[in-house]
């Protein structure tokens, strides 16, 4: 398995980025980077509180028994560089609070809002296979969460947001790629699931994949 860490000059490098920006007038981009709608594991308060508390010693990626938390990476963000985002490709998180728990900062704890709701998962129209045709009910078939995905009149799943965790079994179990002939304009999953903070989360019902891309991780209104 690659090495997802964070080395000390990496973390050293961001902060003087980071003070660069201030100090060149960068105040704006690094207040909206800190506010960037990224999924991240159970316990945040809110992305601006995370990126604060948070001092990226990774000890919740260490402690994540699916290996699914992950450092963001300097091109994703200056001021986020090193704090842990999810990523369900292989795997979903189930509120084990491991993480949690391993947290010396309170950067994830317990009591927060997203202790037991993490995002929401939205269906990929132009990805969804279902949505082409009939047939694929993965993602219904192995949500854990009861009722939190339905089929319409045509056998296509919908997400009923009060219902969903954000857990990303979904995701990584959404077949799509293995289904559909290459196609680098499309996403692989047909279904993925983005923090409630985000522009797409606002959005009711499935949406475009040029949508995802351009919303996935700006900052929408109140939690959905």
């Amino acid at each position: 398995m690659a090495d997802k860490g964070m080395t000390r000059r990496g973390f050293l490098a961001a902060g003087c980025v980071s003070a660069a920006m201030v100090g060149l007038g960068g105040f704006g981009l690094a207040t909206q980077q800190a506010d960037a709608a990224y999924l991240r594991p159970p316990g945040m308060a809110s992305q601006a509180d995370l990126i604060a508390r948070c001092d990226r010693c990774q000890r919740c990626l260490q402690a994540c028994p699916y290996d699914i938390i992950t450092p963001l990476s300097l091109g994703e963000s200056i001021v986020g560089y090193g704090t842990p985002t999810l990523d369900f490709m292989h795997g979903y998180c189930d509120f084990c609070m491991l993480c949690t728990e391993a947290c010396p900062t309170g950067a994830l704890r317990f009591g927060a809002p997203t202790e037991s709701n993490i995002g929401i998962a939205k269906v990929i129209k132009d990805s969804c296979v279902a949505w082409d045709w009939t047939g694929c009910t993965v993602c219904k078939d192995e949500c854990p969460v009861e009722g939190a995905i339905t089929l319409d009149d045509h056998d296509r799943p919908v997400v009923h947001g009060d219902l969903c965790d954000g857990c990303g079994r979904c995701e990584e179990v959404c077949p799509s790629a293995s289904l559909r002939a290459y196609d680098n304009t499309v996403e692989e999953k047909g279904i993925v699931v983005v923090s409630r903070t985000s522009v797409v989360a606002q959005s009711d019902g499935p949406i475009e994949g040029a949508a995802l891309r351009e919303g996935r991780y700006a900052k929408g209104g109140e939690d959905r």
